[in-house]
């Protein structure tokens, strides 16, 4: 019985979200665009398409643990069903829907073919995300998926 209780308890413990320690930053809509173009995210040719006056954004730390526990990128992909956007949207929906983070964009990249995410954290930074692999690629205007040239951010 202590081998399956012990399991039970690393499931619960996997299946628990993280508590966010650090405050959340409230912030507007001009600085969320200030922080896309100094990373230049937003000087490459991207439309930034604002959702809110307000945001709250977290810290890279507490960021690092959602996505320690989210399971975004375990969904099978599915070509033209649940593909690079369908992840996109779904990564998105859950930082809002579980930890009312609205500091987490769409990225529909025309020029690389390819939809993502953006985050922006509470120290200002700000960082693509793949959400089909958990990691965080960069930018990269002249090859790849992720070239930012052409398209829009909905944040």
């Amino acid at each position: 019985m202590g081998i399956v209780s012990n399991r039970v308890e690393a499931l619960k413990t996997m299946c628990t979200p993280p508590d966010l320690s650090d405050p959340l930053f409230e912030a507007d809509t001009s600085w969320i665009g200030e922080k896309l173009r100094d990373v230049n995210i937003l000087n490459t040719g991207m439309v930034h398409k604002p959702l809110d006056s307000k945001y709250w954004c977290c810290s890279r730390l507490d960021f690092d643990a959602i996505i320690k526990w989210d399971w975004t990128d375990n969904k099978r992909y599915i070509a033209e069903k649940y593909d690079c956007d369908n992840f996109a949207f779904s990564f998105k929906a859950r930082m809002d829907r579980r930890f009312h983070l609205n500091n987490v964009g769409l990225v529909i990249d025309y020029a690389g073919g390819h939809a993502y995410n953006v985050i922006v954290f509470s120290d200002g930074s700000a960082t693509l995300f793949e959400p089909q692999s958990d990691s965080f690629p960069r930018l990269n205007p002249s090859a790849g998926y992720y070239r930012c040239t052409s398209g829009f951010i909905v944040i």
